[in-house]
């Protein structure tokens, strides 16, 4: 199946692309490797918290934009936590969250969110972000199966 996605930032081309079967654990394992060091760089760590079996049809690129800009925003909103990927299947869907154990409240956690969004709304989803203090910060890729 063919679906046109949008390439984010300045540059206003589009790009076609192809739905696949994607596994999230894979695709948050390449991702973490390449947050790694800006994790190690603010004393956090990451978990990937994902069965290794849970997959999701959707396009891979913009999935990847989705959850790496989660991962990035939470990594650079933050000091000494853990940041946890997490998938789970719901009745409407599926859920996917990155999350973090931080004890300190950041604003700036959805700092130029607007292509997240954009791109969430490409895949069918929603983004929901819950930040409370002393309790760390959700952010919540929720779309249909």
């Amino acid at each position: 199946m063919k679906s046109l996605s949008y390439v984010f930032g300045y540059n206003e081309t589009t790009t076609v692309s192809t739905i696949n079967n994607i596994s999230l654990h894979n695709l948050v394992d390449r991702l973490m490797n390449s947050f790694l060091p800006l994790a190690v760089a603010k004393h956090s760590f990451i978990i990937n918290d994902i069965d290794h079996e849970f997959s999701v049809e959707a396009d891979e690129q913009v999935l990847a934009f989705v959850v790496g800009s989660f991962m990035t925003n939470l990594i650079n909103s933050s000091k000494s936590v853990c940041i946890r990927v997490q998938a789970k299947r719901t009745e409407n869907g599926i859920q996917l969250r990155v999350s973090n154990n931080g004890t300190f409240f950041y604003s700036t956690v959805a700092n130029s969110f607007a292509p997240v969004v954009e791109a969430a709304r490409q895949l069918g989803g929603h983004i929901n972000i819950y930040n409370q203090k002393h309790e760390g910060t959700v952010l919540t890729l929720s779309m249909a199966a």
